[in-house]
């Protein structure tokens, strides 16, 4: 059933209805004369606004429309202050009438603009077919959004600064081709300021990209300098540059140079190079599996030095290695101290442990080696007299111990306190004398060591059947009874004068510490949004192929219009 508007006496619509649909009717007129006036828009496509669009290089409805929605696009990104005439060479385009100046508007406004920008119209202008591109211009569109499977054949990845302002179609090429190394290094100083940070990464691993260049240098982000930094000069990156980007390797490296307890991981490298310093030979066939083939080769020669006492004098001049070094050698003969300091200090050790296991004729021929030594300092040649005063002490040959010790007694104050106990033993009847022998030294102890009785206990344990190995050690052990007792050791003939001198090194080994290595790429390889990145720029670079007016369009534009 349909219901009739309301009328008036005349029959007429109701005067207020009449009112609201002529306001309507304005309106609509309205907005669609501004829309006309200002880009045109809301305009149909008709054959004739077609056979104008034509002479502009533009062929066909769907390409008038994409046209159409470009030159909006451009009107909305340009500046009219700077951009004027362009705009109305546009607004004169989406009206139906595009002029001469509609390509050099274009060309103008793209100049302004950034490479996204760019790069979305060149493509628009190629996927919708608009003749505005150069013919070279066309078959890289072509060969750029066909992931440039084309560009073997077809393109030489030496493109000339004009033609590549930015260097993004080089690089593409050889992205393409997988040949990072035939990018041509000039194009670098092109690349540099706009490439992302795993490209960069690219040709760092490909050995196209060095130090020479400074990457980093064109880097905004703070911490992104540093990281290429930290991969192409390495020791440039302070201990604070390398904790802002937590290069850890550095940090560990330099902290254990530096003597720093970085409590490793059992097992670590660090871990194992501490261990072989402190003289732990058990650690070396682990270590050689962490250490470059260079500093195995060098941990081998030190292993094999100590068969024969002999070492090139980098490894002797490497004091953190003598703790491993006397772990390892085990001399079969008196050593030469003139050879070297660590000759000397072996020596001198020697010596001493042949004294405290009682094998007193190879400690007589080991400091027979020292005496002879001419060249040791004072605090030296006073061990090895006092030494020597006590094998002829032991051997009742008091006489030649005191002219031992007289040599010495001005240059350690105790050597005068040995000296002086020869003396009063040289004055007592040699039947009544006391056991010549130092008892810590027969424990194979410092003079008053307090670790004598835990001593004398596992070497009694050691020596249970050896009777006279138990009676030395029973008469050492009642030795120091007394003299604890009376609190009086005026007896004990005192070696060595001085502990510290036998004292090894507690330093790093330096040249077993791996060189400082490249920081290890953070980036993804063969990333997809990178290589996007870069083919969008090469797009971009294509700006200068946008003719100032259409090319003639071929037979099959004229047959597809």
């Amino acid at each position: 059933m349909r219901t009739d508007p309301l009328v008036s006496g005349s029959g007429q619509p109701a005067p207020g209805s009449r009112a609201e649909a002529i306001a309507l009717e304005r309106e609509r007129l309205r907005a669609h004369r501004a829309l006309r006036d200002t880009d045109g828009a809301g305009a149909a496509v008709d054959g004739f606004t077609v056979r104008k669009w034509r002479k502009a290089g533009v062929f066909g409805v769907q390409a008038v429309e994409r046209a159409r929605a470009l030159l909006q696009q451009l009107i909305a990104q340009a500046d009219p202050e700077t951009t004027g005439w362009t705009l109305d060479a546009f607004r004169s385009a989406l009206n139906g009438e595009p002029s001469t100046q509609l390509l050099p508007a274009v060309r103008a406004a793209l100049a302004e603009a950034g490479p996204e920008l760019v790069a979305a119209t060149l493509k628009t202008v190629h996927t919708g077919g608009f003749t505005w591109l150069s013919d070279s211009g066309v078959r890289k569109l072509a060969l750029l959004s066909d992931s440039g499977t084309g560009l073997s054949s077809t393109f030489s990845a030496n493109p000339s600064a004009e033609e590549d302002p930015c260097g993004a179609f080089a690089l593409f090429v050889a992205l393409s081709r997988h040949r990072l190394q035939e990018l041509p290094t000039h194009t670098l100083s092109r690349l540099l300021p706009w490439l992302p940070l795993g490209i960069v990464d690219d040709l760092i691993d490909a050995q196209v990209l060095g130090p020479a260049y400074e990457p980093w240098q064109y880097r905004t982000d703070e911490s992104e300098a540093l990281y290429l930094k930290a991969r192409l000069v390495p020791h440039q990156v302070t201990d604070a540059q390398a904790g802002e980007i937590q290069w850890m390797e550095k940090l560990h490296r330099e902290a254990f140079l530096g003597g720093a307890d970085l409590q490793p991981t059992h097992g670590e490298l660090y871990d194992l190079l501490d261990r072989a310093a402190d003289g732990d030979t058990s650690v070396l066939k682990d270590l050689e599996q962490l250490l470059p083939r260079d500093l195995v080769l060098r941990l081998r020669r030190i292993q094999d030095g100590a068969l024969t006492g002999t070492w090139d004098r980098d490894i002797v001049e490497d004091r953190g290695l003598w703790r491993l070094i006397f772990a390892l050698w085990e001399p079969k003969a008196a050593v030469n101290p003139a050879r070297s300091p660590l000759h000397a200090l072996m020596a001198l050790r020697q010596a001493y442990d042949l004294i405290c296991g009682g094998d007193l004729q190879h400690a007589a021929s080991q400091i027979g080696k020292l005496v002879a030594f001419e060249a040791a300092e004072p605090a030296y040649l006073a061990e090895v007299f006092n030494f020597r005063a006590y094998l002829l002490l032991l051997e009742e040959k008091l006489d030649a111990a005191v002219v031992a010790l007289s040599r010495i007694r001005g240059i350690h104050p105790q050597a005068a306190v040995n000296l002086a106990l020869i003396e009063r033993r040289r004055a007592v009847p040699r039947n009544d004398r006391r056991p010549a022998s130092n008892p810590y030294v027969d424990l194979g102890l410092p003079h008053v060591s307090p670790m004598w009785e835990t001593r004398y206990r596992d070497l009694r344990r050691e020596f249970a059947r050896d009777v006279d190995m138990s009676a030395r050690l029973n008469r050492a052990m009642k030795s120091i009874r007394e003299a604890e007792q009376e609190e009086d050791w005026s007896d004990f003939f005192v070696l060595p004068l001085d502990t510290d001198l036998f004292r090894l090194p507690e330093e790093i080994p330096v040249s077993l510490v791996p060189p400082l290595t490249p920081l290890e790429r953070r980036t993804a390889g063969d990333s997809p949004a990178d290589l996007e990145t870069v083919r969008q720029r090469a797009i971009a670079d294509l700006l200068p192929s946008l003719l100032n007016a259409p090319r003639r369009p071929d037979h099959q534009h004229r047959t597809t219009a």
